[in-house]
């Protein structure tokens, strides 16, 4: 998940049984590896099975690595770190947000962006607008989403130097080199393939932990040693208890995360429009029921008297847990941010290669051109991120702020563009540079006890100022509805002739 608004640090605790967690991290690493190369058969020299996996995938691995996406270490360990400081909504909105974001985007956006043949989700801001409209959203979505590979790729350094002893940024740099050996071998394919191996494993490290801790302890003690009130309804309806801040979340994740190019790209490669709309239905029951049961496990952590802190679940997973079933937490929340951390890297590879150098440039291009590039590509992008991460592993406030201004940006311009048949070009400029404009003005004219009306209000302007220029300009600039219907070739898409 992209937002705990605190960092991923290391606990204090010395590990008595590090060794055993090293080995069981490193063949997990191994065999990720092993999986993810092996993938590189699969493209075959076609750049549409790099970017989208041949648009082949079943409902199943649709549904499991949109579900991986959710449980990365700003999510797992920020959603027990919320709820433990701030109250029970305070993290459980994160999996509460994300369950209607797939919700939403498998009732009304799945088949219609898949009907469309996308290689990448700018591809939709140029087909139905222009390429000034799609470069200036990749450029927003670009900066989301270092933030978010920086994010993941922190927490990674830091349970790695817990796990080794080593320091960060030689673990920071190590599972960098990893993660992109495997993601630029096999693209979308590698990045699928392990993310089935990787959230299966968060998913059932959850589940026996939530079993175990009954069977010891039983949930009515657990749950009784949390503050009285922190489970009330007033982490919903008071403002003195965040709840203006928590509604701010629950919507930024509902439909910021359907703008976000992780989410949509596996949706993209699903074999059929309705695959891609069961998947995002499976994903949300499975994020809704692990998530959930992560925020128990953050109250449960008074009972063994944790203290608050980033490192909550940790601490917990190493000092209050037996070792196979702790050690299973700990490889659960390093599997989960592998996964996120490779498919948005290759994403974010991906959307400068198609949308920001091969729209701009004047030859045409073929499958072996494209994968090259991507492949290369891929290489700055994720030694900016560790840059990112090593400078400052601690993104917060950065990145929520990213998201929103893509919420605030973004979203509004795909929702009329696939809904309002007079959005057009004009319009959708007006909506991304207002909402932007409007998100960042916001964030400083906002005093802390309106917190969350910054997020609200954004794309409130977005829509105004969309809606007002496009039946403005609807004479001099005509809509492109009809593009919606049009299906290109493989060979127009990949050589940028499908708009």
């Amino acid at each position: 998940m992209r937002r705990s608004g605190e960092p991923v640090t290391a606990p204090s605790t010395t590990l008595p049984f590090v060794s055993a967690i090293g080995i069981a991290v490193l063949l997990f690493i191994a065999a990720t590896l092993v999986v993810g190369v092996r993938t590189y058969a699969k493209i075959r020299g076609r750049a549409t099975n790099y970017y989208v996996a041949g648009n082949a995938m079943p409902v199943g691995v649709v549904g499991i690595t949109l579900c991986a996406q959710a449980f990365d270490a700003n999510g797992s360990v920020g959603n027990a770190s919320l709820v433990h400081s701030n109250g029970f909504w305070a993290g459980a909105v994160i999996p509460i947000g994300l369950a209607l974001c797939l919700v939403i985007a498998g009732t009304w956006f799945a088949e219609p962006l898949h009907r469309m043949r996308l290689m990448t989700l700018a591809d939709f801001y140029r087909r139905r607008y222009s390429v000034s409209t799609e470069t200036l959203a990749a450029a927003l979505m670009l900066l989301s989403n270092v933030v978010l590979v920086a994010g993941n790729l922190a927490g990674l350094g830091l349970l790695l130097r817990v796990v080794f002893g080593l320091p960060y940024l030689a673990m920071l740099i190590a599972i960098a080199v990893c993660i992109l050996a495997y993601a630029v071998s096999g693209g979308l394919y590698a990045t699928i393939a392990t993310s089935v191996l990787q959230v299966s494993i968060f998913i059932v490290s959850i589940v026996v932990a939530v079993i175990w801790l009954g069977g010891a302890h039983g949930w009515g003690t657990l749950l009784a040693s949390a503050p009285e009130g922190s489970a009330s309804l007033n982490g919903l309806f008071s403002r003195e208890h965040g709840a203006l801040v928590n509604w701010a979340a629950l919507g930024s994740l509902a439909l910021g995360d359907i703008v976000a190019i992780d989410f949509i790209q596996r949706m993209i490669s699903a074999d059929s429009g309705r695959s891609a709309k069961r998947g995002c239905y499976l994903a949300a029951g499975l994020t809704l029921v692990v998530g959930l049961a992560v925020s128990l496990i953050g109250l449960a952590a008074f009972h063994f008297e944790r203290e608050a802190g980033s490192s909550l679940l940790i601490d917990l997973a190493l000092n209050d847990l037996p070792l196979l079933v702790g050690g299973a937490i700990l490889l659960g929340i390093i599997a989960a941010s592998m996964s996120t951390a490779s498919g948005v890297v290759l994403d974010l590879a991906n959307v400068i290669t198609r949308n920001l150098v091969q729209r701009h440039s004047r030859s045409t291009w073929d499958d072996e051109r494209m994968l090259r590039f991507s492949r290369w590509i891929a290489l700055p992008t994720m030694a900016g991120a560790v840059v990112f991460a090593y400078v400052r592993p601690e993104p917060g406030i950065l990145l929520i702020l990213a998201f929103d201004i893509v919420l605030a940006g973004c979203f509004v311009p795909l929702l009329l563009g696939l809904f309002w048949r007079r959005a057009n070009t004009t319009g959708a400029l007006a909506g991304v540079l207002a909402g932007s404009a409007a998100r960042l003005a916001l964030h400083f004219a906002v005093t802390d006890a309106w917190r969350g009306l910054d997020t609200l209000l954004a794309p409130v302007f977005s829509l105004i100022a969309m809606v007002a220029v496009s039946l403005m300009t609807r004479k001099t600039h005509r809509p492109r509805h009809d593009e919606l219907r049009r299906v290109p070739s493989e060979r127009d898409l990949v050589a940028g002739l499908d708009g």
